[in-house]
């Protein structure tokens, strides 16, 4: 065959230069096989940019969510104000702006009025007398913060009956302060409602209002002594009975002890102060919690194990209850079949609270119905059910709102409440105020036919005891503050503990006449009556409420001086108080 001098006979190797040449060129421009550190190195790089992209993406998407919740609030800083009073126990301030949000659904800015509620300014005596008046007593839907005072259910229920029920002439009052129960709201009624003489009294009820009511469990829910709470409680007896007990003052001292640190990690400090300043944060804690709630409060399982070794009454009560958190304390009342001990007890303690408002209402001559929350349920749920087990055969009856809400064709709770917060929004409210008018239009005779009583109703125990000692100034202010009542000497202090009355008290009484005194005085020129708190005569001293007060009655010759106060055989004096018998000097 013939061949041309360079061409291949196919099928057939080049020469070796050739092979050199061809191979150099098929491999032009290809990177050689990267060794293992440049594959890493690579990797690296690759890791970097997209955490940085990460972080970018991250950082965008919190500036735009913090725009978008700051740019629809009108504020970010709540601003509600509170009072404590020794006979009522917390309120909001009197005449005071407040200002409430959760930064996500509400923002709310009204005025409290002149008894420290968030309501219209009292309805004057006469016009309450006149008109069938409501009041309505709770805790958080009552006081109601998340709406406007004009958008609250009791208002609500005024207009509704000024256009349905005109011949009735319904007005409407509201009391309620946030985290309270029906044992702590006996002081609303006794110091404010009674007056107005209502035609009826609703108690709004509420899931948490079982722990509210129990001193036990209020205590662990608050991380405070049972003891020491500073609302109007209740304590049950050595021999099994239920009595009320006066407001503690609020201190430090009241606190149930704390483990050294039980605060899950992002709980920090740091991470508490972002949530509280950023309503984005809040919103993506809420989230949180509802991806992932807390499964144990560790803090909670110590105060359990330090009440149980506080006492045997409540060793028993406490045994083989291990709660999980304090949110949940009150789950047990609405799920469980069966309770434990210190909520069979804290039953007790509601219906107590029942049966003190039953009375008042009957003396008084007021009808009394309760108005559930959502949060109980309907006739057949566990909460629900306890609740009227305890109320009807006090003749008290139960308005199930869930059941006219349900009736409305709303879908429950979520057409009832803020899509972030548990109370009632507008709608809520406004289907309180006509499950309320429902159940007036089938009981007229509340307002036609009530009876009032003929003379005012009595005061609390406590309540005439201390305002018998503090109407008017004290003749001396010192440890103690001293008052002078015609044929005695009164000692009041507030706050006040064991340790405030330990030492002995002095008396010495200089009278206008010396040969008034005992023979055996003469010669000091003033008589003696020093005292010990417990243990000095008729009148009883009294420790309760954390208050101290302690009367002394004074010998029947004429007076022109008294210097008292309090003593240690060491170191003499700790406290004196002088002054001359119908005149104030403070000391």
């Amino acid at each position: 065959m013939k061949t041309h001098g360079n061409d291949e006979v196919r099928g057939q190797p080049r020469a070796t230069g050739e092979q050199h040449t061809m191979s150099s060129t098929r491999t032009r421009g290809v990177k050689p096989h990267p060794s293992v550190p440049g594959r890493i190195r690579r990797a690296l790089r690759l890791i970097g940019w997209n955490a940085l992209f990460l972080v970018l993406g991250l950082a965008l998407i919190g500036v735009v969510g913090e725009m978008y919740f700051r740019l629809r609030a009108p504020f970010l800083e709540i601003d509600a104000s509170s009072t404590w009073s020794p006979t009522i126990g917390r309120t909001l301030t009197p005449n005071a702006e407040v200002r409430w949000t959760n930064r996500l659904d509400f923002w709310t800015e009204q005025r409290t009025n002149s008894l420290g509620f968030l309501d219209r300014e009292p309805i004057g005596l006469e016009r309450a007398a006149a008109s069938c008046h409501i009041a309505m007593i709770g805790d958080s839907f009552v006081d109601a913060r998340q709406v406007p005072i004009a958008d609250k259910f009791h208002v609500r229920l005024e207009e509704l009956a000024a256009e349905e029920l005109r011949h009735l002439d319904i007005t409407t009052s509201a009391f309620g302060t946030r985290g309270t129960g029906q044992v702590n709201q006996l002081a609303y009624y006794d110091e404010f409602a009674r007056t107005l003489r209502p035609a009826l009294l609703v108690l709004v009820f509420v899931d948490n209002d079982f722990v509210n009511n129990a001193p036990i469990l209020e205590g662990l829910s608050l991380g405070v002594d049972p003891d020491r709470l500073t609302e109007v409680s209740a304590t049950r007896g050595a021999d099994g009975t239920i009595t009320l007990r006066p407001p503690h003052p609020p201190s430090p001292e009241s606190r149930l002890a704390t483990m050294a640190s039980t605060s899950p990690p992002w709980h920090s400090r740091v991470t508490d102060r972002l949530i509280d300043m950023s309503p984005f944060a809040r919103w993506l804690e809420l989230k949180k919690g509802a991806w992932f709630p807390a499964d144990t409060d560790p803090e909670l399982i110590a105060w359990v194990e330090l009440l149980s070794r506080r006492s045997p009454r409540y060793a028993a009560l406490l045994d083989g209850w291990r709660p999980t958190t304090r949110g949940d304390i009150e789950e047990p009342f609405l799920y469980a079949q069966d309770l434990p001990p210190v909520y069979e007890d804290g039953l007790d303690f509601t219906g107590f609270a029942l049966d003190q408002f039953r009375e008042r209402a009957d003396r008084d001559g007021a009808a009394l119905v309760i108005l559930s929350s959502h949060f109980i349920g309907t006739r057949g749920d566990l909460g629900f059910d306890r609740l009227t087990a305890l109320a009807e055969p006090r003749g008290i009856p139960v308005i199930d709102y869930n059941d006219y809400v349900l009736r409305q064709g709303a879908e429950l709770p979520k057409d009832a409440i803020w899509k972030y917060n548990g109370h009632w929004n507008v709608a809520g409210h406004r289907w309180a105020a006509e499950a309320l008018l429902e159940y007036l239009k089938e009981n007229q005779e509340i307002c036609t036919r009530r009876k009032r009583p003929a003379t005012p109703p009595p005061l609390p125990s406590w309540r005439t005891d201390y305002d018998s000692i503090v109407s008017g100034e004290p003749a001396a202010r010192s440890d103690f503050d001293v008052y002078l009542r015609e044929n005695r000497v009164s000692y009041l202090k507030l706050p006040c503990d064991a340790a405030d009355v330990q030492a002995p008290f002095f008396l010495h009484i200089v009278p206008e006449n010396v040969e008034d005194l005992p023979a055996n005085r003469r010669q000091y020129g003033f008589d003696n009556l020093d005292f010990h708190y417990e243990n000095y005569g008729s009148i009883p001293a009294m420790t309760f409420g954390g208050m101290c007060i302690a009367h002394r009655l004074l010998p029947d010759y004429p007076i022109v001086r008294i210097q008292t106060g309090q003593y240690t055989p060491d170191d003499g004096p700790t406290w004196v108080a002088k002054f001359p018998v119908g005149t104030v000097e403070d000391e």
